[in-house]
């Protein structure tokens, strides 16, 4: 066809040309789709400071497990009406060094030489709604600039994103400033009834989906610093997320951490941005899809590994998959919960070490910056080759998932490139995201992260550190509940290398494959286990041969 087009049209020969190789190049366009979209995950991921609020406290020591126990000479702004300030002071006096009194926030200036600012609300300021939106912008630069803001009183539900202005049936709906993202803070009394206040919350998260609804007790304070939660007092606060057709209702509650009993983390520590996650999570598709993407990789390799050092020579199979030493141009992801990376990695040397002629780095916490900076994301753009670091893999997916640097890495693979990682880089190259709990990494399976994969392959659930940490169960658990994926755990010191359907083994270890479709006896292994040089084809779910 290109001969003849070449002999009816001379002048085109030399375009046609460049156009097949460059088809042969990419491949098929298809090979790597990106439907992940921006919209489904969070951008501001956390708050910059440190926001406190309650109801009502008949002692502000309560607080005190929530501050910073290291930084007692800090001053205080504290605003309070008059006939309050007294016992206040005398109250914030046993908790910080300064404490400067004043009737009502006049400027933003007054703030400025203060580290917290407590702000304790009259009643009649629920009928005042429109004296908040001066305070709003004056506590938003306080959080901004990494400051603590302490909000007392009814109108503390102000600070959340929208609240109920009244007890009514139904309740009538004010925004809030939205310090406490996405949230809709209500504050019942101490003699209402719990369970008809819970269903009053989950009748306005019906209405608002993407919510989140928070119930704090009386004499009960909490903490929001950055994206985490904790709660001091008499009492807790529950968290719910409204049901759907799929779903039930997720109400949780939060209690005080106590340093004489015994206690999981999640019991007293919960991360709102996880939470926030299911809540848009569940206004989507359902995932994972009964009949997920076929898992192949049309163009390029895999390199997954699975924690604890690399296997011998993978690296340099990784270099010459991404062109060879002297055509290569490699990426780092590092994956860090670090706002800024202030050191080179050391991957970056290792790689010049091996010749690789072109190296650089990518990191950052900023969706926004990942999905529009085109400075940031232009390495990606004529790479050959991307690594994942090790760490904790919801990183990645705040980070990337659904952005404009997401859809870059997808098509490294897709011009015939290679992408690789360990451990966090390992699971991240799934669809589905094994093991992204922000708050411990024991459930396997994380509400509002398992769509977070950066996908590069379908249908799939990766574990990584799989027998050193004695995962064999979660991964059971997981296929047990999505038998419609083939589980894989990776020892360390261990990988496999994708290319097509077909996964080698390379390593120390072993690499284990759960696949429901096969009948589960109780007297011998629910997986099929392979070691060095054998091979595993991910679409047929079979061995198919070994070297």
């Amino acid at each position: 066809m290109h001969w003849v087009l070449n002999m009816a049209f001379p002048s085109l020969a030399l375009p046609i040309a460049l156009l097949s190789i460059t088809l042969c190049w990419l491949g098929p366009v298809w090979a790597q789709s990106f439907d992940e979209r921006f919209s489904d995950w969070p951008v501001d991921l956390k708050i910059q400071g440190k926001l406190i609020v309650a109801n009502t406290l008949s002692d502000m020591a309560t607080i005190a497990p929530l501050l910073d126990q290291s930084r007692r000479e800090q001053s205080l702004l504290l605003v309070a009406p008059a006939d309050q300030q007294s016992i206040l002071v005398e109250q914030y006096d046993q908790l910080f060094d300064q404490v400067i009194p004043v009737e009502s926030l006049t400027s933003a200036s007054e703030q400025a030489g203060v580290e917290v600012i407590a702000w304790h609300v009259s009643p009649y300021f629920q009928t005042a709604y429109h004296y908040l939106d001066r305070y709003r912008r004056n506590f938003q630069e306080l959080l901004d600039t990494g400051k603590t803001l302490i909000v007392v009183g009814p109108n503390a539900a102000w600070c959340s994103k929208m609240f109920l202005a009244n007890d009514e049936l139904p309740p009538s709906i004010k925004p809030g400033a939205n310090f406490l993202l996405d949230c809709l803070l209500h504050m019942p009394s101490a003699d209402s009834e719990p369970a008809s206040e819970q269903a009053k919350v989950l009748s306005v998260l019906t209405v608002y989906p993407r919510s989140v609804g928070i119930l704090l007790d009386s004499e009960t304070a909490l903490k929001l610093d950055g994206r985490k939660i904790q709660v001091a007092g008499a009492g807790a606060a529950t968290f719910l997320l409204a049901g759907n057709t799929r779903q039930p209702n997720r109400v949780e509650r939060v209690v005080p951490r106590s340093l004489e009993s015994r206690q999981r983390v999640t019991e007293w520590l919960l991360d709102l941005t996880e939470w926030r996650r299911d809540a848009i999570d569940r206004t989507l598709e359902e995932f994972p899809s009964a009949e997920p993407g076929e898992p192949c990789v049309d163009n390029g390799k895999l390199f997954i590994v699975g924690g604890g050092g690399l296997p011998e020579g993978l690296m340099e199979s990784f270099v010459q998959a991404a062109g060879g030493p002297r055509q290569a141009r490699l990426v780092y992801v590092p994956c860090s919960e670090a706002e800024v990376i202030e050191d080179r990695p050391g991957m970056l040397s290792l790689w010049e070490k091996m010749g690789v002629a072109a190296v650089d780095f990518i990191h950052t916490k900023d969706r926004q910056r990942a999905n529009d900076d085109e400075q940031f994301y232009a390495p990606l753009e004529s790479a050959t080759g991307v690594w994942f670091g090790g760490g904790r893999q919801w990183n990645f997916a705040d980070s990337y998932y659904g952005t404009t640097t997401h859809r870059l890495m997808k098509e490294v693979l897709t011009r015939g490139g290679a992408i690789g990682g360990s451990s966090a880089g390992a699971s991240v190259q799934a669809r589905y995201l094994a093991r992204a709990t922000p708050i411990e990494n024991f459930r396997i399976m994380a509400l509002g992260y398992e769509r977070g994969g950066l996908g590069f392959l379908s249908g799939v659930a990766i574990d990584q550190h799989f027998t050193q940490r004695r995962r064999q169960k979660d991964m059971t658990q997981l296929v047990d509940r999505y038998p419609q994926l083939l589980g894989i755990g990776i020892d360390e010191t261990t990988a496999l290398v994708v290319e097509k359907s077909l996964a080698r083994v390379v390593g120390q270890g072993q690499v284990y494959f759960y696949d429901r479709n096969l009948p589960v006896c109780q007297d011998r292994p629910d997986y099929i286990a392979l070691q060095a040089g054998q091979i595993f084809d991910l679409a047929e779910r079979k061995v198919v041969e070994s070297e």
